[in-house]
């Protein structure tokens, strides 16, 4: 299958489309925050203050930061202390992080459920100078769930099939130093 210039042959290649997606939105919305911000200082500057601008860098931030939880969760570079898990025997370690993994996604699946009844009540609730409503703000949780459940998934078939925590199969991990963790070890 052919979308756009990019040739899609097997399933690592729409992780990898699908991962490039993500990296676009969180690219772009950063910039729609820096251009938020900047106008709001503008704006105040010549003395007329832009209402909109902190309501929608507060909502877009909140919806960038949901991609970027997502993306340390793949990547496993999310702050933790290791240094008992790293001085056990490497297949311990996997066991181990194959049961967080279940521990979280349980966590994560009770957060995702009872989000609808946050985002129901907000639903109501206006965000002012954006006239829309306060569930855009807190849907942003929906979103963090479903694509963390879904990378911690993908984790744990890794560590139970190849043997370890970051998934090496996809396209990037292998071309770019960046993604490359074999070589940092």
């Amino acid at each position: 299958m052919k979308v756009g210039k990019i040739t899609i042959q097997k399933p690592a290649d729409v992780v990898h489309v699908l991962e490039k997606i993500e990296q676009y939105v969180a690219v772009i919305l950063f910039n729609v925050i820096l251009f938020s911000l900047f106008w709001q200082a503008l704006s105040r500057k010549i003395g007329s203050p832009s209402e909109w601008t902190d309501e929608t860098s507060r909502l877009l931030f909140v919806w960038m930061g949901v991609l970027g939880c997502h993306l340390a969760q793949k990547e496993n570079i999310h702050v933790r202390i290791d240094a008992v898990l790293l001085s056990l025997p490497k297949k311990l370690q996997l066991l181990i992080e194959a049961l967080i993994n279940v521990v979280m996604i349980g966590l994560l699946s009770m957060i995702f459920y009872y989000t609808f009844s946050i985002v129901q009540r907000k639903s109501y609730t206006p965000l002012v100078t954006l006239g829309i409503s306060e569930s855009w703000l807190y849907g942003a949780m929906f979103l963090w769930t479903a694509l963390t459940i879904i990378e911690m998934l993908a984790q744990i078939i890794n560590i139970v099939k190849n043997g370890e925590v970051v998934r090496a199969w996809v396209i990037e991990d292998s071309k770019n130093d960046f993604y490359d963790i074999k070589e940092a070890e």
